[in-house]
């Protein structure tokens, strides 16, 4: 009993010696501050007008599941319509990334009421930015305003871009939460090791690597006192920061906000779940994702979707496309 009791202390001496060791790490390894995120930037991103944001709708508030009041904006289909779209903006950006196709799905083509809205960490004032309480409020979110802004009959699609896609999608593959009837992936950026992503997602997310791995080990053991350290951050161009919106721009993402914008799985195989049609588009020259990778990779695990390749699309020009527009507007035409 005594040497049982000694081994026993032995054991949680070393578990606190691993826990040390692994928050020096995570102290050590510093985020890197905005010069150097500017320096790295090598991917386009489109700069927004004030005048592109001039005719957008004004927000509007839902209760999220932890009563919080949470915006979001209704772009209503200039025909009568069931069909409702509800779209998760990229990471950095906020949901004014959808003004030009809300706008040409609902205003001009009618085919859908669209909703977009912030995630909790983002927009113009957020209360803690890049951050969420717990992995998986996203998701948990989009949930609650499609709950509150929808109605027995309609017909619900859901999608995002880049990781987005993933917020949309761990929604998509949880049984029983939401009946949906479609889900639209652009440019999906699904997990950390998804077959289609290119090397280090082409230099546009920069992990603190040493800190990921002391966050990785910690959360193994089972502790989450660091789950708010910053954990990935993203080379955003000097353009982008000194436009009209650069104000608003995330940079700097936390480990729970991180593992919210992926499926759960390093390789995506919870895609797998997925039983609605869905709809993957990607730019050809997508400087994140490999275009000729995504079909076979997506197809490898869920044979249920069809796919574009957009010629001359970058990761990020390809919300803003006519082209997407377009297949977007046909797909959805056959949605049920």
């Amino acid at each position: 009993m005594k040497a049982l009791g000694w081994f026993s202390l032995a054991l949680i001496a070393v578990a606190f010696f691993a826990l040390f060791v692994v928050q020096s790490l995570v102290a050590m390894n510093r985020p890197r501050d905005r010069a150097e995120l500017r320096a790295a930037a090598t991917i386009g991103m489109p700069v927004p007008t004030a005048a592109e944001s001039a005719a957008i709708p004004r927000v509007e508030n839902f209760e999220a599941r932890d009563r919080s009041l949470l915006g979001f904006r209704h772009y209503r289909s200039k025909e009568q319509t069931r069909l409702k779209l509800y779209l998760v903006h990229a990471e950095t950006w906020d949901d004014l990334q959808f003004t030009a196709l809300a706008t040409g799905l609902a205003y001009r083509a009618g085919t859908a009421d669209v909703f977009t809205f912030d995630l909790r960490g983002h927009g113009q004032n957020p209360l803690h930015r890049g951050d969420v309480d717990y992995v998986g409020q996203p998701t948990d979110d989009l949930a609650d305003l499609i709950r509150a802004t929808s109605a027995p009959g309609d017909v619900i699609v859901i999608g995002g871009h880049s990781a987005g896609a993933a917020v949309a999608a761990r929604l998509a593959v949880a049984p029983g939460r939401i009946k949906l009837n479609g889900l639209l992936l652009l440019a999906p950026i699904l997990s950390p090791d998804f077959s289609a992503n290119r090397p280090a997602l082409g230099g546009w997310a920069l992990p603190l690597k040493a800190r990921v791995a002391a966050l990785e080990l910690q959360n193994a053991l089972g502790f989450h006192w660091s789950d708010r350290e910053i954990a990935v951050q993203y080379a955003i161009p000097e353009a982008v920061w000194e436009g009209p919106l650069g104000y608003s721009v995330t940079s700097d993402y936390t480990w729970r906000f991180v593992q919210s914008m992926q499926l759960p799985s390093n390789n995506g195989a919870e895609f797998a779940r997925i039983r609605a049609p869905y709809l993957a588009v990607v730019g050809s020259d997508d400087e994140v994702i490999d275009a000729a990778k995504l079909e076979p990779a997506m197809k490898t695990l869920n044979k249920h979707g069809e796919y574009a390749v957009l010629a001359q699309e970058t990761h990020f020009s390809l919300v803003n496309s006519q082209q997407t527009l377009a297949i977007i507007q046909n797909w959805l035409s056959k949605i049920r």
